[in-house]
Order: structure tokens, then C-alpha cells, then sequence
């Protein structure tokens, strides 16, 4: 149980999403040991790209807010993790924490104009942000290095795929827990209710704007958070993980799993990395063929593929964003 703005929120209350979360977890375990270090690194990278559709997904899933932004908290907070790094030489998760905050500080700042607007303005200017971080990123040679953008080792202890893996999951688990708390609570609920009527929610006491710019911040912090793990994952950071090309593969990977489920965006996250894996070893038409694949989602299974599994069996729940949601159940 957890008391979350306001109310005690029941962990994990559905039987059946009890019996997910054990095996999923006994099956991580078991991962470094039935799998080669290959393997063990592309879900190191499942578990990264699952923080990353999840901040997309708390935007559009359950605020109805489409946002195109979502990398350039990813990539300020890896080049603010480099930095701090490289100039101070601190203890690495420090470090990382200072890339979050700061992530999460650049996200305040495009949010509090961002939330002034709604729909497709509201998408166009998250858009905007993405680019002028790539930008800023791109052209500040003296501080980010440029287009080449900088490299990053990390400590000795986290070198090996094996202990990286650990790391990560050390650091996601406890995040996805979080998330669900988050989206099951009355705050979570608001966000639906804005999402579902958002000019009628003021008049029940709800603070859009205010809700609106929290959400809006977590989300800056979710992609802040992969930023630091993505950033010593892949030894180094550029101009392209801020931009919106990057943005691309968090709306994507949320598409794919389903936008108005709590597990669709890791769903997403985990096919789309397995697909970026294996098809890219084939051919080097790989984006092709994933957009391909992510066409035939959209004209087929216009849910994801949670959402489209979670219609066809009715019974089925995942911590849904899909049902509307009353006024008077959002209230705090």
C-alpha cells in the first residue's frame, strides 16, 4: 500500500497482473544465465527504451497529449551526466542524479510554456524544444563537443555487460513500480479525466494547468532517466539523441504496445529493440521493414498490440488508460 497525492493506492491488487510480475522477474534473473552477453545487452537496452516510452506514454495515454519532445530530456540529461562526470569527478551516480534533475529542470522550463497550449500547438511546440536542443547541442562546440558529441566511460565496476545489466534493472524495476503507482492514484486519474474532458474538469476543483505541467515534468524525468543509462550504455552521447528523429522511437515504441495501457509502451519498447537487433543484422534496410511493420499496427491494430490482445479478450486488465473517467472519481 502506498499513499499517493492523496489517497492509499493498493499495490498490484489484480490477481493477474501478479502472476505477470513474478515470472517477468524470475525470468530477468535467469537471463545472464540461459543467454549469451549479447542478448544480455539488448535487454539491458529493452529495459533503457522501456523508461523512454513510458514518458511518452504518461503524456499522450493518459493526458491526451501528443508530444514529439520526449529526447531532448534524454539527451541534455546524458551530456549533463558526461559533464558533471568528466569535470568534477564525483561518484558516478551522483552524477546521474544531477543528469536527472537537470533533465528534469529543462523539462520545467519547456512545460511551462508548452501547457499553455493544447493539441496539435501543444505537439508542434514539444517538437520545437527537441530541435532547438538538437541545435544548441550541435553548435555549442566549446561546451558539447559539437557533432561529435562526447564519450563517456564508466566506472570499472560497471564495464561489464553482466553488472551494467544488474545496474539497470536495479534502477527500472523500481521505476516501472513507481509508474504504476503514479498512473493508479487520484493525480493518475486527473490526468484521465483531462484527457477525457478537459473543459469540464475545472469545474470540480482539478488545477489543469497545474496538473498538467506535474505530468508533464515526470515525463521530462523518465527521459531523463534513460538519458543517464543510455548515455554510459552506449559509451557517449550526440546531437541526435535530442532531436526529434530520436522523439520518433518513443512515439513508436508506445504505438506499437499500446497507447492506453500501462504495460503497452514496455511491450513496445521490448519489440522494437528486439526488431532494431535482429533485422538489423539481416539487412541494412531495417528501418524499412520496422516501418513497415509499424504501418500494419496502425491500420490493423489500432489499440497496439495490448490494446488490440486486452479488446479481444475483454477480461484481460492492465492498469487501462482507455476508460473514461467521471469528475467526480478524478477528484482528489
Amino acid at each position: 500500500m502506498m499513499n499517493f497525492f492523496g489517497k492509499t493506492v493498493p499495490f498490484f491488487s489484480s490477481k493477474r497482473a501478479r502472476w505477470v510480475l513474478v515470472p517477468l522477474l524470475v525470468v530477468l534473473l535467469l537471463i545472464p544465465v540461459l543467454m549469451g552477453k549479447f542478448w544480455v545487452h539488448v535487454v539491458t537496452e529493452m529495459a533503457i527504451m522501456s523508461l523512454f516510452a513510458i514518458s511518452f506514454n504518461l503524456l499522450f495515454g493518459y493526458m491526451g497529449c501528443l508530444s514529439f519532445g520526449q529526447a531532448a530530456y534524454l539527451g541534455v540529461a546524458g551530456y549533463s551526466l558526461i559533464l558533471i562526470y568528466i569535470h568534477t569527478h564525483l561518484n558516478f551516480v551522483l552524477c546521474s542524479i544531477a543528469g536527472v534533475l537537470i533533465g528534469g529542470l529543462w523539462a520545467l522550463v519547456a512545460g511551462y510554456f508548452c501547457t499553455r497550449l493544447s493539441g496539435i500547438y501543444f505537439a508542434i511546440m514539444t517538437l520545437v524544444v527537441a530541435e532547438a536542443t538538437f541545435y544548441i547541442t550541435f553548435e555549442w562546440y566549446s561546451f558539447t563537443n559539437g557533432p561529435n558529441g562526447l564519450q563517456i566511460t564508466p566506472p570499472a565496476i560497471l564495464r561489464g555487460t553482466l553488472n551494467y545489466y544488474i545496474y539497470t534493472l536495479a534502477i527500472v524495476i523500481p521505476a516501472i513500480v513507481a509508474y504504476w503507482f503514479l498512473v493508479n492514484s487520484p493525480f493518475g486519474r486527473s490526468l484521465k479525466c483531462i484527457r477525457d474532458n478537459p473543459d469540464k474538469t475545472p469545474y470540480i476543483g482539478i488545477p489543469v494547468r497545474k496538473h498538467m505541467l506535474i505530468a508533464f515534468v515526470i515525463a521530462g524525468l523518465y527521459a531523463a532517466l534513460a538519458g543517464v543509462l543510455w548515455a554510459p550504455f552506449n559509451r557517449g552521447v550526440s546531437p541526435w539523441y535530442c532531436g526529434m528523429m530520436k522523439s520518433g522511437d518513443a512515439v513508436f515504441m508506445g504505438i506499437l504496445g499500446g497507447v492506453y495501457t500501462f504495460a503497452g509502451p514496455i511491450v513496445g519498447a521490448v519489440i522494437w529493440t528486439f526488431l532494431d537487433a535482429f533485422i538489423s543484422g539481416i539487412t541494412e534496410y531495417w528501418p524499412l521493414t520496422i516501418g513497415f511493420i509499424i504501418l500494419l499496427v496502425i491500420l490493423f491494430m489500432r489499440g497496439g498490440i495490448l490494446g488490440t490482445l486486452k479488446e479481444k479478450t475483454k477480461g484481460l486488465r492492465w492498469g487501462q488508460a482507455e476508460k473514461p473517467v467521471s469528475p467526480k472519481e478524478a477528484a482528489p
